[in-house]
């Protein structure tokens, strides 16, 4: 099983590399556990599933 973890992955990059690696991930057919608060970021990314932590 593919599993990729990823914790704000957006934090210190730019418009361009984000877009990069965006496209990246939607390539990518494995489990995905993102902690992110890019809210823009999870939904192009294609987020099922999403728990908050309050």
């Amino acid at each position: 099983m593919n599993y990729l973890k990823l914790n704000e992955p957006t934090n210190n990059l730019d418009l361009q590399n984000v877009e990069i690696l965006t496209n990246s991930i939607k390539d990518y057919h494995g489990t995905l556990v993102v902690i992110s608060h890019d809210g823009v970021f999870l939904v192009e990314i294609g987020m099922e599933r999403k728990f908050l932590l309050e």
